[in-house]
């Protein structure tokens, strides 16, 4: 059946046993190609995996994670892509892949995903011993605070309110209005209630 993942990969695979290296990238690429897929991320990997196992096939590997982020930008494709650049190309263009990764998430405001890259290229640097790359990617790292919203229940009304953890990035940080005044007015407030309560 054309939709299931699992015959493509066997298929492939047979061919690649034989040694028959170019059949099986045809395969392959009739497998990517298949508008319906019960499991397609499993193909992707499997053909990564098949070029990647191939010597001196970086750019294939390279092209074939390219083409997998044109059609899904999950975070990790990303995290595979920038640790495969560390394996194969050295940090530098892991870096780069790392860093292309934290923009586009940033840009698009998912802040779990762009703290699971930043986990990942800190892993990574730590990893490698490179104690730089630590620190910078350190200084990114958000903090975790707890806010509350108010919840509406499915008819409308108030439900109450509810705690949640938020990530806010030191970028973001900068954006926020001063809370400084804010901090300042609720002491004033704790002062002046504590000089009436005298």
């Amino acid at each position: 059946a054309p939709h299931k993942a699992g015959a493509w990969i066997a298929m492939a695979q047979l061919e690649s046993s034989l040694a028959e290296y170019e059949r099986a990238r045809a395969i392959y690429e009739l497998a990517v190609g298949q508008p319906l897929l019960d499991l397609p991320e499993l193909v992707w990997k499997s053909f990564i995996d098949f070029e990647a196992t191939l010597e001196e096939n970086d750019v294939r590997v390279r092209a074939l994670y390219r083409r997998l982020l044109e059609r899904t930008k999950h975070v990790k494709v990303w995290l595979s892509l920038a640790r495969w650049e560390h394996e194969a190309s050295g940090a530098a263009a892991s870096r780069k892949a790392f860093s292309e990764a934290h923009d586009y998430f940033k840009t698009e405001g998912q802040k779990l995903e762009r703290l699971a890259v930043l986990e990942g290229w800190l892993q990574v640097a730590r990893e490698s011993g490179d104690d730089d790359t630590v620190a910078e990617v350190s200084a990114l790292m958000p903090n975790k605070v707890k806010k509350k919203r108010a919840v509406v229940a499915d008819d409308g009304t108030d439900g109450g309110w509810e705690e949640y953890y938020d990530y806010v990035f030191p970028d973001e940080r900068a954006k926020q209005p001063s809370l400084k005044i804010l901090e300042m007015a609720h002491k004033w407030k704790r002062q002046k209630t504590g000089a009436e309560d005298e």
